[in-house]
């Protein structure tokens, strides 16, 4: 039973991008926030409890990043939008995850020897969801803090650039 929770929860979360959007797309923000929250959160939980019950498995090593990419693919394309979060930020950030995304979903020799997550990876999707609970919280009025938003950005970008980098070496290792 407990080994069907982590897909369970990925495939609520893959499942509720719709509802964000509405909620984004109507400026419900402070809704919008919390949901967000919630789906952050739950991105952490069920790979804790995959990993902590041994539950590991190979559709929710499918789902869970295909769950993630949506989710910032169209928050961060609606916020940038809507002039919420920067186009210099939004852009490269949609952009990236529409290539990884798709790279996983049509590369079959990717399919079967994937790249593995690596800290790199993991914290510039930590930056990626911090990023955007940020704009809509900022667009939710619960707090306003342009250093925060200056120093996260770019730092963002950076963890960007540099699993981009990673993830093509590792793509490229693939092939050879």
């Amino acid at each position: 039973m407990i080994s069907a929770l982590p897909n369970a929860i990925t495939l609520g979360r893959l499942l509720s991008v719709p509802l964000l959007t509405i909620l984004l797309s109507s400026h419900d923000y402070k809704p919008a926030f919390w949901f967000f929250l919630g789906l952050g959160l739950s991105d952490g939980l069920d790979g804790y409890i995959a990993r902590r019950f041994n539950a590991i498995t190979q559709v929710g090593t499918l789902l869970d990043p295909v769950a993630d990419k949506l989710l910032v693919i169209t928050s961060a394309s609606m916020l940038a939008w809507d002039g919420l979060l920067p186009m210099w930020v939004g852009v490269p950030l949609v952009l990236r995850d529409v290539a990884m995304l798709s790279a996983g979903l049509l590369d079959t020799n990717l399919r079967k020897s994937p790249v593995t997550p690596n800290l790199l990876g993991k914290s510039h999707a930590a930056l990626a969801f911090l990023v955007i609970g940020v704009a809509i919280g900022q667009a939710a009025d619960f707090f306003y803090s342009e250093w925060l938003s200056q120093v996260i950005w770019p730092v963002l970008l950076a963890t960007l650039c540099g699993t981009s980098i990673v993830y093509y070496l590792e793509w490229r290792r693939i092939y050879t």
